[in-house]
């Protein structure tokens, strides 16, 4: 997943193969016509009324009636945007493009986090090193990031735990998916080196993470089995997702059935 050597990828580059890879990832570098309309992601992340009054703009343009149910969607999408960025560069490079809430902004769009901006289209450093391992990976997004994002949500309003880690581990887990396609591998070979990457980073994470749920094999391909609802079906318009921990057995297995079936075809 990983160029060779001799051909080291840009943080450029790497940017280039994260939007390529779905049409739905907006992601951009700040010039002078990015507006205004960007929100600090250093805000969102250690500032509790900043994180609280943002969620209440959101839940409020959703018909949204409860907090937990509003921080633990905002939480989510906010996850799996940032998550896109640094997971994608990581399958894409070998290096994490900086996504570190000094560097970053978000824009909501339908009320829901949409698109995200950096200051500058550099790579990750931590005490002024990346060795691009899967440790460096877990330290930048999740342990300089999405922790303390989780943290200070529940410093904002009453919400589980349980629940936004899982809404995290669900968003990360949806980002290795997403890149599936970041490599001339066969197809084969391709989901097999994605699913041993998503496998090892669940495998390596802290237990708050772990605990958010499982990845399932499905013959060369994978699914993410959650272990803890993100209170959407608790929504007046809302539904239980495809990876609910609500589901049945059945209806779980049936989903894997689906899965493979429609890669497979």
């Amino acid at each position: 997943m990983t160029p060779s050597p001799n051909e080291p990828m840009s943080p450029v580059a790497a940017l280039a193969a994260v939007t390529g890879a779905a049409d739905y990832l907006r992601v951009s570098v700040r010039n002078s016509t990015s507006g205004d309309q960007w929100l600090p992601t250093s805000s969102l992340v250690h500032d509790p009324q900043f994180l609280y009054d943002t969620m209440r703009t959101a839940m409020d343009g959703r018909g949204v009636g409860r907090h937990d149910i509003g921080m633990s969607l905002l939480v989510q999408g906010y996850a799996f945007r940032i998550a896109s960025v640094a997971i994608g560069s990581w399958l894409a490079a070998g290096r994490c493009v900086d996504v570190s809430p000094d560097n970053a902004w978000v824009r909501f769009g339908r009320n829901r986090p949409y698109a995200v901006l950096l200051d500058a289209a550099r790579w990750a450093e931590r005490g002024g090193t990346d060795d691009g391992s899967m440790a460096s990976l877990h330290r930048h997004l999740v342990d300089d990031h999405l922790a303390p994002l989780i943290d200070t949500a529940r410093a904002a309003c009453r919400v589980g735990a349980r629940t936004l880690w899982s809404n995290v581990a669900s968003s990360c887990a949806e980002s290795f998916g997403v890149f599936m396609r970041l490599s001339d591998l066969p197809d084969h070979d391709r989901w097999r080196s994605v699913r041993h990457a998503v496998t090892e980073f669940f495998a390596t994470a802290r237990p708050e993470l772990t605990r958010g749920g499982h990845v399932v094999p499905i013959g060369p391909i994978w699914a993410w089995q959650r272990n803890a609802c993100c209170l959407y079906y608790q929504h007046a318009d809302g539904s239980k997702c495809g990876d609910c921990s609500l589901h049945s057995a059945p209806e779980r297995d049936a989903r894997y059935e689906r899965i493979l079936k429609d890669v497979m075809s």
